[in-house]
This record gives C-alpha cells, sequence and structure tokens, in this order.
C-alpha cells in the first residue's frame, strides 16, 4: 500500500488539512490504516476515493426509484403482510437516502441509522414527536451498503433545522432529500426486497397508537 503524507495528500484529494482530520475523526476504522513514520502521519493513496462523490456515488437513485414505485406499491397492497400498509397510512415528513463514502456493511449501517436517531432525540426529543423507519440495501454499482429512510416531525417549526442537522451528521457522504409524497410509493419501494434482520428498522420516541395509524 502506498502512503502520502498530510501535504501531499491533501493535494491529491484537493481538501484541507482540517477536512481530512475531520474525517478520519468520524471514521476511526479507516483511522487504524493510517501510520505514523519518523513522527508523521501517513495517509494510504487509496483513501483519496472517499474524498471523491464523482467516483462513488453516480447511483441514479431518484430514477431507478421512480420506475419501480408503482409496481412495488401494486405488490406491497398485494401483500398478506399488513405492515408496510400500516407504515404507509402514517404521517411521513421527509425521505432520505444516505450513500456512504465508506464501503460499509450492513451493521454498520443499522448503527449508524440509530446514531442519528438517537443524536435527534437526544436534541429535540422534548420539542416534538420524532418516528423514523429506514431500511438498507447493496449498491447496484460498487461494494457495500446504503440506507433509505422516512422520518415525521411533528413540529412543522423544527423540520427545517432537523433536516439540516441531518445533512450535517452525514457531512462527509451523500445525502438526497425530500419532502415525503406517500402517492409515490417511495415507502414501499424502500421495503421492496423486504424486512430481515439488520436491514431496517421502526423507531420512535413517543407510544404509537391507532390515532397515529389513521394520519
Amino acid at each position: 500500500m502506498k502512503y502520502e503524507n498530510i501535504k501531499e495528500f491533501t493535494t491529491t484529494i484537493k481538501a484541507s488539512k482540517s477536512k481530512v482530520y475531520r474525517f478520519y475523526k468520524k471514521n476511526e476504522e479507516l483511522f487504524t490504516e493510517t501510520k505514523l513514520k519518523s513522527g508523521k502521519r501517513l495517509f494510504p493513496i487509496n483513501h483519496a476515493r472517499y474524498f471523491d462523490s464523482e467516483i462513488m456515488f453516480d447511483e441514479n437513485k431518484q430514477l431507478h426509484q421512480e420506475n419501480h414505485s408503482m409496481r412495488n406499491l401494486i405488490d406491497c397492497l398485494d401483500n398478506k403482510n399488513p405492515f408496510p400498509q400500516t407504515l404507509w397510512n402514517m404521517e411521513w415528513s421527509f425521505f432520505f437516502t444516505v450513500a456512504y463514502r465508506l464501503e460499509r456493511k450492513k451493521i454498520s449501517c443499522f448503527k449508524q441509522m440509530h446514531g442519528l436517531y438517537n443524536y435527534l432525540v437526544e436534541k429535540y426529543g422534548n420539542a416534538t414527536k420524532i418516528r423514523m423507519f429506514f431500511t438498507t440495501e447493496p449498491f447496484t454499482n460498487r461494494t457495500g451498503y446504503h440506507n433509505h429512510f422516512v422520518i415525521y416531525i411533528e413540529n412543522r417549526k423544527l423540520q427545517e433545522q432537523l433536516v439540516a442537522d441531518i445533512q450535517e451528521y452525514f457531512s462527509y457522504d451523500r445525502v438526497d432529500v425530500g419532502a415525503y409524497d406517500k402517492y409515490r410509493a417511495g415507502l414501499f419501494y424502500i421495503a421492496k426486497d423486504g424486512l430481515t434482520g439488520e436491514d431496517w428498522d421502526f423507531i420512535f420516541n413517543y407510544p404509537i397508537n391507532a390515532q397515529d395509524d389513521e394520519n
């Protein structure tokens, strides 16, 4: 494995020193692949790809989602499992996709989603109801997994700030976000491959009741 010092590495990736060190602080598993030599930190050249969004994230996610949403809606409505329909009947605020720079495994994606949820609840849990449903999928054009999720934020005055916080939380990853539209069947899209193990979770900071299902 070839290495570069911090000056060479920042030139390669066209980024500042502070951005490099913030990235490795957040991604400790990658920091272990760096090394010290004569008191200087050296960085693997192949880590440059984690700073290049064009290399890492050419997914065409939006087009893929739109092409399959109606088929998934029909399939899920015909499915005997009522859980996706129950979720579909709930009110949601935003639809997110997070494409990680790292080649994360399923369990890592699961932890990322719970980390985000815990961060939001700790910061806003006393001011608004929050619920989140996420799934984990493999990339189609590279190894590793990414996440789709829908989130409900009851207090509309806080919605813009929460979206900004989510984007900041994943500042080194690619984040796509849009207002949730139940008639585009985005929720059925993200549940299209079934719900097993750490592929998904439904988490919330308040009791779910029949009234919520009717929203």
